[in-house]
């Protein structure tokens, strides 16, 4: 019995050393779809399913596309996952660039970085309007002059950020989405319009105002900023009258927006207009996440890599 626990175990260990790497290596069967695929990952900045970059490091790269975003339009984004299993890493990074059409809307200003760290490929997915900023010979030069070495010593964020180093300056250059003011004549609107839309804001402005002062002192608030806002009204639009509507409805708006906030559902009982008790109080609007553009045309561009 003994002369076979020998040569038994001898093959567990040997099928250990094999399986455990294939074990790692490979994404469990429950991350792709029934059809075999990497679903689409949630719109984000920054993605990062097998964990490579530290909290640091990723808030650090958020932090540097959303000030390239916001200093020049272009939308750039980095996706991290294990493996694209069966799909070629060029079809995965089309799928997500076409499903997530990052980029402004009539710029198509989008690129996207996408990395398999398992498969040891990467992808740069480049918009149609950022071809001629990023062409397909620079993009396989970015993979394999900056990421590739850094990424074979492990150092997946110096890769990225040295890949953004040199690819970020040539989208800058490109100065996509910026008119000139010869082409773009101040259009002045109708005195009508142009009224409504005072209005309109005093009104809107006057409410939220009212809505405040009313739950903290009363209906006595409300008023008072419904006054203000008719003053305000009256001078800008020199109009008596204009100035008194917009001075009446920023009251009663401000009354009802304000008690509806004290009281919660006491205005607009069941079949009503309901205003929950945290109106003007949060953020509704605006929130700190990424969202699309909406304008990339990724039709193909970019270049792939491994190391």
């Amino acid at each position: 019995m003994a002369m076979w626990k020998r040569p038994l175990a001898g093959l567990m260990l040997a099928v250990g050393l094999v399986v455990a790497p294939l074990a790692t290596a490979t994404p469990a069967a429950g991350q792709f779809g029934p059809d075999g695929l990497l679903p689409v990952p949630s719109l984000a900045r920054v993605v990062d399913q097998p964990a490579v970059l530290t909290a640091s490091e990723r808030a650090a790269l958020e932090g540097r596309l959303a000030s390239f975003e916001s200093d020049n339009g272009a939308q750039v984004a980095i996706v991290i996952v294990a493996s694209t299993g069966i799909e070629p890493i060029e079809d995965f990074a089309n799928r997500v660039g076409s499903a997530w059409k990052i980029g402004r809307h009539a710029v198509g200003d989008g690129l996207l970085l996408v990395v398999a760290t398992s498969d040891r490929h990467a992808r740069i997915e480049v918009a149609r309007s950022l071809e001629g900023a990023i062409p397909d010979a620079v993009a396989k030069q970015v993979i394999q002059q900056d990421m590739a070495p850094r990424f074979r010593a492990g150092q997946f964020a110096a890769g990225l950020n040295a890949a953004l180093d040199d690819l970020l300056p040539r989208i800058e250059t490109e100065h996509l989405g910026v008119q000139s003011p010869t082409r773009s004549p101040v259009r002045h609107l109708p005195a009508g319009q142009s009224a409504l839309h005072v209005l309109f804001v005093l009104i809107a402005v006057g409410a939220f105002v009212g809505a405040g002062l009313r739950r903290s002192f009363g209906p006595a608030g409300s008023l008072l900023a419904g006054v203000g806002a008719g003053a305000i009204g009256g001078l800008i639009l020199a109009s008596v009258a204009l100035g008194l509507f917009a001075g009446v409805l920023a009251t009663v708006f401000g009354f009802v927006f304000g008690s509806a906030g004290r009281y919660g559902h006491a205005v607009g009982g069941p079949g009503g207009i309901y205003f929950p008790p945290s109106w003007g109080g949060g953020g509704g609007f605006g929130g700190g996440g990424f969202s699309s553009g909406g304008g990339g045309d990724f039709s193909g561009g970019g270049a792939s890599g491994s190391w």
